[in-house]
């Protein structure tokens, strides 16, 4: 039998902590992805893909530190599953496009859904909103989101460069790798300490 066993985190999760501050600080929300990418580098370092990260997935604790919860439709970039045709896991508005449209994915999708994280966390809304599952699968699948800074003045450009390189459609344009990620976000917060 396989399970997974997992710490109790004293604290709350990054959606209930956003809905809580509107939108967070650039120091605040730079903190926090750093924390989450660090979590990533270190899954994708075993070859585990999480494909279900967001907010309600984050536990912050009282100390503040991110931590990411619920590894349970995760896989290993060696795989050969199929999920089943026709059948999409994972929440819609943090899917990536190659999920939403049932490829192939490895940690370039988790490094993407961490930009529509980052995305809600200095604005306060994801960056594709509909009332139909399927309407905002198709926008992340074609549709280009609206630059953070359009919707959050206060953010520096690095950091909605960033946000937009996260979310680029094509794999290739993403970041490639965690480590590549939270280079940039190192130097985004060493910039907005300064």
């Amino acid at each position: 039998i396989y399970y997974i066993v997992m710490e109790y985190v004293h604290g709350e999760d990054l959606k209930s902590f956003i809905r809580r501050s509107g939108n967070l600080t650039v120091t605040k929300a730079v903190a926090i992805a750093r924390q989450i990418c660090q979590g990533l580098a270190e899954a994708h370092r075993f070859g585990v893909i999480h494909r279900d990260l967001k907010p309600s997935n984050i536990m912050i604790d009282r100390e503040g530190n991110a931590r990411i919860m619920d590894f349970g439709i995760a896989r290993t970039f060696e795989s050969k599953e199929i999920t089943g045709l026709g059948i999409i896991i994972g929440t819609p508005e943090y899917m990536s496009p190659e999920q939403a449209q049932g490829q192939k994915v490895d940690q370039r999708t988790d490094l993407y859904t961490l930009g529509v994280i980052l995305y809600e966390m200095i604005t306060g809304q994801v960056p594709f909103e509909d009332e139909t599952t399927l309407n905002i699968l198709r926008k992340h699948e074609i549709e280009q989101p609206r630059p953070p800074k359009d919707l959050n003045p206060e953010i520096p450009d690095s950091l909605n460069n960033l946000v937009l390189k996260c979310l680029e459609k094509p794999v290739q344009r993403r970041y490639q790798n965690a480590a590549d990620l939270l280079r940039d976000l190192d130097a985004i917060q060493t910039t907005s300490i300064k």
